[in-house]
């Protein structure tokens, strides 16, 4: 992973890492082609070049506005069973492309092959169901959370360039009297 100008701690990457290498699932968040918002999950498996892959039904509506909107919101979160603050879970968000794969070329045989070897014999099963649809997934931008104050935007070709954000004045949070919110 590269970096700005600025120093991003290695706690950052490590983090980042264990998200990504951690995860059997994605968050899903989709929109209809009239604008009805979505949200989903579906078991995902995740390139070297950062795409996802997912192997969805047209029995659920995301898939359908997988395939029209081409776009989607991906999440990645620390389980709340594990996170040290619920206000802070770990986290990734990807802004994404969508891209509906032809069954049977050689892009969808790889990721057959990348299914079966993290999801097992079930997908012997899947891959032959005719309403399945492989889609990809691809991150154009993302965010970080690896704890307060440490927001990170991705970027780069492969999402491998973090950049720490800044809040108010570029400062972090802002502080506002306790009198603000006690109402």
């Amino acid at each position: 992973m590269t970096e700005n100008k600025d120093t991003i701690p290695q706690s950052a990457h490590t983090g980042y890492a264990s998200l990504l290498s951690g995860f059997q699932s994605i968050q899903l968040g989709t929109v209809s082609t009239s604008g009805t918002p979505e949200a989903s999950y579906a078991p995902a498996v995740l390139t070297e070049s950062r795409d996802f892959y997912v192997h969805v039904s047209e029995l659920s509506a995301h898939t359908a506005n997988l395939r029209d909107t081409q776009k989607a919101s991906v999440l990645l979160i620390e389980d709340e069973e594990t996170c040290e603050q619920i206000f802070a879970r770990k986290r990734v968000t990807y802004a994404c492309t969508t891209t509906e794969v032809e069954r049977d070329s050689a892009e969808w045989k790889d990721a057959m092959e990348r299914f079966s070897e993290k999801f097992g014999g079930i997908m012997n099963h899947l891959k032959g169901m005719q309403d399945f649809h492989l889609i990809r997934l691809s991150p154009k931008s993302g965010r970080l959370v690896v704890g307060f104050g440490q927001a990170y935007d991705i970027s780069g070709e492969q999402m491998e360039t973090l950049s720490h954000v800044r809040g108010f004045n570029g400062k972090g949070h802002r502080n506002e009297p306790a009198t603000a919110h006690a109402k």
